[in-house]
């Protein structure tokens, strides 16, 4: 895709592109005709665990709320009206306790939407696997305090947690997962990182939003659900069905800010 129409598809969906929620509750009654049951990433790393057989095709629902809680909490009013019970994964800064609280009296699940090695990498400046393997500990140290931030703003003692992706995990070409081993979660009670491989084999079929033109990954619905795979896994994010153009904007610019200050503390660190 060129420039020009990145840019353009950009802007679109930041400030033109209305409201897609219809669109959501079509999908969620499209999945619910084909006689699915939707289930939260626990009850489905519970069942994986324990070697269960599915009654009925399952549709796992994750949404990350990577930037609006506002938008969640209307795509969330869908879910209930639609009987679609989710995971819905927070990040520190989107936190919202009103909103975590009426997920939990539905019966839906609260997850973490960690970021340590991105946060970390991007303060210190690191440039490469081998400063990331150098500063681990430190990284898991702060996972830990965060953990416990995040059990205190919310409530929740994480039973899964997903990672997120930011512009620095795809330059290192590393994910925020990396950080993660089984001890480390254990002491937590935590049951399961979304992308371990005993959990992600178990799905048959993914389907995740996109940014405009795009909207899909790996296929569009029709396709994932035409031949109604036994285990179907969907991923959504606020920001493609909601549009909050001033909040976008603000993104936009953080992450430009956050650009700039990556590059000078890394020149720094290469200075002798």
């Amino acid at each position: 895709m060129s420039l020009l129409r990145t840019m353009y598809f950009h802007a679109y969906q930041n400030f033109l592109m209305p409201d897609r929620l219809n669109e959501y509750r079509d999908l969620l009654r499209s999945i619910a005709g084909k006689g699915y049951r939707f289930c939260t990433v626990e009850e489905f790393a519970q069942n994986v665990k324990a070697g269960r057989r599915h009654a009925a095709p399952l549709c796992v629902l994750r949404n990350d709320v990577d930037s609006d809680p506002g938008g969640a909490s209307r795509m969330f009013e869908i879910d209930c009206a639609e009987g679609a019970r989710a995971t819905y994964y927070f990040r520190l800064a989107t936190i919202d306790r009103a909103l975590i609280d009426r997920i939990l009296s539905r019966g839906g699940e609260v997850g973490y939407h960690f970021e340590e090695l991105a946060t970390f990498a991007k303060r210190s400046g690191l440039t490469s696997k081998a400063e990331i393997d150098a500063h681990l500990p430190e990284m898991r140290d702060e996972f830990r305090r965060n953990i416990v931030r995040f059990r205190e703003a919310t409530g929740v003692s994480p039973r899964t947690i997903a990672l997120h992706g930011d512009f620095l995990n795809r330059r290192l070409a590393i994910r925020n997962n990396y950080i993660l081993d089984r001890a480390l979660m254990d002491e937590f009670g935590i049951l399961a990182e979304t992308y371990e491989p005993w959990l992600a084999a178990a799905v048959v079929a993914r389907l995740a939003d996109r940014p405009a033109p795009v909207w899909w990954h790996p296929r569009g619905p029709d396709e994932t659900l035409r031949d109604t795979p036994a285990v179907v896994y969907l991923l959504v994010h606020p920001r493609q069905w909601v549009r909050n153009a001033a909040r976008n904007a603000a993104l936009d610019v953080l992450r430009g800010i956050d650009e700039v200050k990556y590059r000078w503390r890394s020149m720094q660190r290469r200075r002798p």
